[in-house]
């Protein structure tokens, strides 16, 4: 259901402003008037998707008391009324205004455009079962699974950024402020007697001087030039997912922490009884890339003609092979549920080493490679130094 920002008057005619959720402008304009207010403007708020973050924290407030028989209601009210965190409080009771219409957990997830599609399919299942509470408690863990692990991968990456961050901007602030000093000691004879490497120096120094700031506009301009394409041409878009896809090293890790969210959600689907193709289909926005997920959709049209669950699973590239043969195992063995989370924890653990092993290459290379332009400005003004003292 659209959200919809609006101002209007009260019944004491003071201008006031708020949302809403609403059907339409005019089911708005209906709500407001059982308030007693009259609706001045509207417009519809584009609804933005919640981070796994807050997601994982309202169902752990959530998930305990559902568990201990406590009607949904009451345990929205409980939530929206208890948690110590404002946006927690906020979601509890946007979602308790849907119940109160009649809508049930799984419909009020859904109109809210917010929360994604395998939540509110899973929610839905619970319902149906009669096993809700235990169906919150698994997604609660699967969200702190997955927060757990974009930490990792930020935490991994963060370090080398910064390294090649500060190494950068030392070298330019040598570049631009003690470089410069150096060279005005020599005249334009002496200059002509450098040796090559303080003559490269030199003229990239003055070169970073004069035309740096203009250098820094044009690329930041191709920057945000080459990114408003990718985003707005179907062709740009499509080659640089195609482009991340094929990548050498970070292709293959990509790979793996896609399949690990794809197996870890086809998993939890399909032992709570949900259907091979409809999980298929609720779990395909998960994925990433766009390449993938037209392989997926592939894969899912595969899947309804009655293609083998391994060959339609086969038309999504960049998928490793750890993935397909516990598909195949599963396919077997009529354990596909099982047999996926099992490939879910193995992922995640494969993941993990090959990132370590990654920026166990990234934190020397990035090192030697910053130490050795460092080297060789040193280097160069030394032997400018030098030569200077042979002419003197």
């Amino acid at each position: 259901m659209p959200e919809y920002q609006y101002s209007a008057l009260s019944r004491q005619g003071v201008e006031v402003s708020g949302s809403e959720q609403a059907d339409s402008v005019e089911a708005l304009t209906r709500q407001l008037k059982k308030q007693q207010i009259t609706l001045l403007h509207a417009r519809e708020r584009k609804a933005r998707k919640i981070p796994f973050a807050v997601i994982q924290a309202f169902l752990a407030e959530l998930s305990p008391l559902a568990s201990n028989g406590i009607p949904i209601d009451r345990a929205l009210q409980i939530v929206g009324e208890d948690s110590g965190d404002p946006k927690i409080g906020e979601l509890a009771a946007q979602l308790r205004k849907g119940i109160k219409r009649g809508e049930s957990l799984s419909q009020a997830l859904s109109q809210s455009g917010r929360f994604d599609s395998l939540l509110v399919a899973l929610v839905r299942v619970g319902e149906t079962s009669g096993e809700l509470p235990r169906v919150l408690a698994i997604m609660e863990t699967h969200y702190q699974e997955a927060r757990q692990t974009r930490r990792d991968l930020v935490a991994a990456l963060s370090y080398p950024a910064i390294l090649a961050l500060v190494s950068l901007l030392s070298i330019i602030g040598l570049a631009l402020f003690v470089v410069p000093v150096f060279r005005d000691i020599f005249d334009e004879k002496a200059q002509q007697a450098l040796p090559l490497g303080t003559k490269i120096l030199f003229a990239g120094s003055e070169y970073l001087i004069r035309y740096g700031a203009a250098l820094t506009l044009v690329l930041a301009g191709l920057g945000s030039g080459l990114s408003l394409l990718v985003q707005r041409h179907d062709g740009a878009n499509r080659l640089w997912h195609r482009v991340l896809l094929d990548a050498p090293l970070i292709g293959r890790i990509r790979g793996l922490f896609e399949a690990f969210k794809l197996s870890k959600a086809l998993s939890i689907m399909m032992e709570r009884g949900v259907p091979l193709v409809h999980a298929a289909e609720i779990a395909h926005p998960l994925l990433a890339n766009r390449i993938q997920r037209e392989g997926f959709a592939a894969c899912v049209q595969a899947l309804r003609k009655g293609e083998p669950i391994p060959q339609a699973i086969a038309r999504i590239p960049g998928l490793p092979v750890q993935f397909h043969r516990y598909i195949k195992l599963g396919n077997e063995t009529g354990n596909l549920g099982p047999n996926l989370g099992k490939a879910a924890d193995l992922l995640r653990d494969d993941f993990k080493s090959r990132l370590k092993s990654l920026i166990a290459v990234l934190d020397p290379l990035i090192i030697i490679t910053m130490g050795g332009l460092v080297a060789f400005m040193v280097i160069s003004i030394l032997l400018a130094v030098f030569s200077l003292s042979d002419v003197r």
